[in-house]
């Protein structure tokens, strides 16, 4: 009587490794095929983006764990690690080249796990039959346009770049006031009042004026508009007891750089309905 391999259940080495992929993978494995409903489907993380590397990152940690030997992730034998990371290895591969994930100097699936992964599909018939399940239901899903609308697959930003990226790459100096891993905050160079600070994103995300928002814009969002609250208690930036906080959305509007940005304007009395 033929049992089947046991897939180790006893082996530290694959039990690890699985539990590794429920605690860090399976929580935000949604960046790479859910689109946006209204909360995004990216676990702890505020963007898209951030996910993606963060996928990788957990990536190179488990082909940093995987036996150098192979064939198999723990060694000479099938085990519960290979069966746990397979399906997810499906998604990856299907669906990281379709992504502008903003990984640099190294390709987003470890050179290592890409081998075992092509070679658990040449070689084991059980795995290709997941594998092509999980691929069919994808390309249906790709067929029926289903990336078309999502950030940085089917939706990315083509616009041309503005001075605001210049102040982002310190290529042309600013008065910078507040600045974070996402945004920066920086004196206006024609100011409409006594004291008037811009906030922006550092990455535009698409950006370029603010009824492009999306949910997968809220957190962005939220960290501008903290920034801005925080700037307008700023004494020492000559604001006093109130602040205008200020969105010009499109030409009628009045925005002149598309890099989506708030003013904060303080130092005077504003009068209602502003002109």
């Amino acid at each position: 009587v033929h049992l089947g391999p046991s897939f180790q259940p006893n082996n530290p080495l694959s039990n690890e490794i699985a539990r590794f992929h429920d605690m860090y993978l399976t929580t935000i494995q949604g960046c790479l095929y859910r689109t946006v409903p209204k909360v995004p489907p990216f676990g702890s993380f505020g963007t898209r983006k951030d996910a993606l590397k963060e996928y990788s990152k957990q990536l190179y940690i488990i082909s940093d764990l995987m036996d150098n030997d192979g064939p198999y992730m723990c060694g000479k034998e099938v085990s519960l690690a290979d069966a746990t990371v397979f399906p997810s290895i499906v998604f990856a591969s299907f669906m990281f080249p379709k992504f502008d994930h903003g990984i640099e100097g190294h390709p987003p699936i470890p050179q290592k796990i890409s081998d075992w992964y092509q070679r658990m599909i040449d070689t084991e018939s059980a795995f290709k039959q997941v594998h092509d399940e999980i691929t069919g239901a994808l390309s249906k899903w790709e067929a029926d346009g289903r990336w078309e609308n999502m950030w940085l697959a089917g939706v990315r930003d083509t616009e041309p770049k503005t001075i605001f990226d210049k102040i982002v790459a310190k290529e042309i100096p600013a008065t910078i006031v507040k600045e974070d891993d996402k945004i920066l905050a920086f004196k206006d160079i024609n100011p409409a009042a006594p004291s008037h600070v811009l906030v922006i994103p550092k990455d535009r995300q698409g950006l370029t004026r603010l009824s492009n928002a999306t949910p997968e814009h809220y957190e962005i969002l939220g960290r501008m508009m903290v920034a801005a609250g925080e700037i307008a208690n700023d004494e020492s930036l000559g604001f006093g007891d109130g602040a205008r906080i200020v969105v010009n959305d499109g030409k009628e509007a009045g925005q002149e750089v598309y890099h989506l940005h708030i003013h904060v304007l303080g130092g005077r009395h504003f009068s209602w309905p502003p002109g």
